[in-house]
């Protein structure tokens, strides 16, 4: 029998090393970078979700574990449904002022020092090297040269951390192996959405053969919500809306209904998902307005539309069958403009 490949396992054997990146060069130059640094600032897109938290987690567990200095940032704290994971409490809010000379700056799940929050673009400023690790279509500046490694076909940055790690030859212990594979269960919609590849189940497996607890994890992510959430769930469904022949479908959060159940925004993580699960929906939009005048859209589709594309046009940015973006006016404003700008592409759709 042919022993088998880092590609390929025997049935019943576990994997033993992660497939391989398909971007050797630019691996090799982000690897470099992490191996010679002695300071670090990781850190991540605001308002983050799992696999921005997950990576971000498990990248500075391994530069911790390998000396490393390294400090994890986020403007805000972890989100409550993914504080679970391992390390999240070395998660700081305030960036370093000024930075140490030396310190190298990774931005993970993110393309633009904007979109990182609050000290973003000072700490690409102020670092003696900027690297960025990501699977996003939107890439913008951070006004300097950057060391990316940037994949949009690739499902999760988790993946494209696990690729530097394994480049590296740094271990992946159990509470990075558990970050890891909360990343790729995250972006992939536990293995629903159609960015779920073979590769990405081959990840699982060797992420699982490192310690990763599949069921631990699942019931942490899709299990463990407060009350709250579903009281206003409850309240967002009753504003379904279907329109353009059933294939664009609409759901909205209003400022009443997150004082009425306390919910926060973080508690409608996914909801737009419920509206694309309507048989004939290929569009999704969720708009939330937690605050008056300011307003979040999450936006996703099935099949051939590139919502990525949508959402830059208002700002935002994303992958192509999943989406946001933030502007200011009320929710009311925002649902017609994008059901104008859809309107060009569902001839259809009326107002």
């Amino acid at each position: 029998m042919t022993e088998p490949t880092s590609q390929t396992a025997a049935p019943g054997r576990c994997r033993r090393t992660p497939p391989q990146s398909p971007r050797p060069e630019a691996l090799r130059r982000v690897a470099a970078l992490l191996d010679g640094g002695e300071r670090f600032v990781l850190t991540c897109h605001a308002r983050p979700d799992g696999d921005a938290v997950g990576s971000l987690l498990g990248l500075g567990l391994a530069l911790e574990a390998a000396g490393r200095d390294a400090t994890l940032y986020m403007e805000a704290p972890v989100p409550p449904h993914l504080a679970f994971l391992p390390g999240s409490g070395r998660v700081v809010t305030e960036p370093p002022v000024p930075l140490a000379p030396g310190t190298v700056l990774v931005v993970l799940d993110c393309g633009e020092a904007g979109r990182v929050g609050r000290g973003g673009e000072r700490l690409a400023r102020e670092a003696t090297s900027v690297v960025v690790l990501d699977h996003h279509l939107t890439q913008g500046e951070f006004g300097r040269d950057v060391v990316r490694y940037v994949d949009p076909e690739v499902f999760a940055t988790g993946a494209i951390v696990l690729w530097v790690l394994n480049e590296l030859g740094w271990p992946v212990s159990a509470e990075i192996a558990t970050n890891l594979y909360a990343a790729i269960v995250s972006d992939t919609g536990a293995f629903q959405h159609n960015n779920t590849t073979a590769l990405a189940f081959a990840m699982a497996e060797y992420l699982v053969s490192r310690g990763a607890d599949p069921s631990g994890v699942a019931r942490a992510l899709y299990q463990s919500w407060p009350e709250r959430r579903l009281r206003l769930l409850g309240l967002v469904l009753h504003t379904l809306e279907v329109r353009a022949g059933g294939r664009i479908g609409l759901l909205q959060a209003t400022p009443e209904m997150f004082r009425t159940t306390g919910a926060r925004e973080a508690d409608t993580e996914d909801f737009v998902n419920y509206c694309r699960s309507i048989d004939s929906v290929e569009v999704a939009v969720f708009i939330r307005e937690v605050h008056a005048g300011n307003v979040a859209v999450s936006l996703r589709s099935k099949t051939t539309y590139d919502v990525a594309a949508l959402a830059q046009e208002f700002g935002g940015g994303g992958h192509f069958h999943a989406a946001g973006f933030r502007r200011s006016g009320s929710a009311g404003e925002i649902r017609a403009l994008l059901l104008e700008r859809l309107a060009r592409d569902f001839d259809d759709l009326r107002p």
